[in-house]
């Protein structure tokens, strides 16, 4: 069984200094994959720049860009992956796949095939305020060029290895398409309703796979509030397409994982010692070889209108902080809320994974 949970977090911080809050997403609207709630950054109209300037004191989980500072992070957690420059350096990225990065220090808990971090540095960095994730993307700016196909799982694991969580942010076998167009995703969804397995993606075909279109043009119903995602052939739509494609320098989604966060503030307000437990991402852009060679249809999108393919590069993920809400207020069970014993983390697991 899966139990929702309420997260109310006010001021998050930027870094290590506990700046203010990179953004406020407070009311706006969000479509849910899975254990992730993902918000349309230039529906919301907010930018965030992501120029290697502006988020080399972030944590950078993945980036194009060579060189220091920006792909350097803190002691205790993997420096960034390098993702493609271009097409000439293929058409897609796995953390699984790819070389994985030095460490300023080594950590326990590092693994080859995904980007980590000791909770004792997460939990410094964040500096007592919940995690949100952002994401470029940077295809060609063609039709079906703009857009790619995205997967990620995040994991929170013991010094044994055991799973204390694991959370996916997934098409959930859906098709791949725009939520506004019949695609994967719920528009103010729950993640509770969501229970990852721990297994890899589906990769399946457009009819149903676990991979998550992103970077296509959204148009919206503005009367509504938030504004409600529609079909462009809709009488409802009254704005757009609004472009998700922005480039290198700005991110186009925040993305954020209300159970994730709920559970590391447990393991921080527990007493237990952080450097036992790690966090670990497998994150997976563009065309997945098991949907076919760059040049197929399943990966351009030429005949579908959505392609799957990385065809321009410098795509970015990296963590920083936002002020946000969710329009429930689920109150927690109890035992669930301080994690004060070895005995409550066996009974936190078995919530989260069994």
């Amino acid at each position: 069984m899966k139990y929702t949970k309420l997260l109310t977090f006010i001021g998050l911080a930027l870094s290590l200094n506990s700046q203010a809050a990179l953004i406020d997403l407070a009311g706006q609207g969000y479509v849910t994959y899975g254990d992730f709630n993902s918000y349309s950054l230039p529906i919301a109209g907010i930018n965030v720049s992501s120029a290697p300037g502006q988020i080399f004191e972030l944590v950078v989980v993945a980036t194009g860009t060579n060189g220091n500072p920006v792909n350097t992070n803190f002691s205790g957690m993997d420096n960034a992956y390098s993702t493609p420059s271009g097409s000439s350096d293929g058409n897609f990225f796995s953390t699984g796949l790819a070389s994985d990065p030095s460490q300023v220090s080594s950590f326990f808990g590092d693994n080859n095939a995904t980007w980590d971090t000791s909770l004792t540095a997460l939990e410094a960095y964040l500096a007592g305020e919940a995690m949100v994730f952002f994401f470029n993307n940077n295809n060609l700016n063609g039709a079906n060029l703009q857009s790619l196909a995205g997967w990620a799982q995040v994991k929170v694991t013991d010094n044994t290895g055991a799973e204390i969580g694991v959370f996916d942010f997934t098409n959930n076998n859906g098709a791949y398409g725009l939520v506004s167009e019949g695609g994967g995703g719920t528009f103010f969804g729950d993640p509770a309703d969501y229970l990852s397995d721990g297994s890899g993606p589906i990769i399946g075909d457009n009819a149903g796979t676990d991979y998550v279109l992103s970077g296509g043009p959204i148009c919206i119903d503005t009367d509504t509030t938030p504004p409600t995602p529609v079909s462009c052939n809709s009488p409802l739509a009254d704005d757009g397409p609004i472009n998700h494609n922005l480039g290198a320098n700005d991110a186009a989604y925040a993305i954020v994982a209300p159970e994730l966060n709920f559970l590391l503030k447990g393991l921080f307000d527990s007493g237990s010692s952080l450097d036992d437990f790690t966090m670990s991402i497998d994150l997976r852009l563009g065309c997945d070889p098991g949907f076919g060679s760059a040049g197929d249809e399943i990966c351009t999108g030429a005949v579908s209108g959505f392609g799957k393919n990385i065809n321009n590069g410098y795509e970015q993920l990296f963590i920083a902080s936002a002020t946000f809400e969710s329009p429930n207020t689920p109150i927690p069970e109890p035992g669930t809320l301080l994690l004060l014993s070895g005995s409550l983390l066996l009974l936190w697991r078995h919530k989260l994974i069994s």
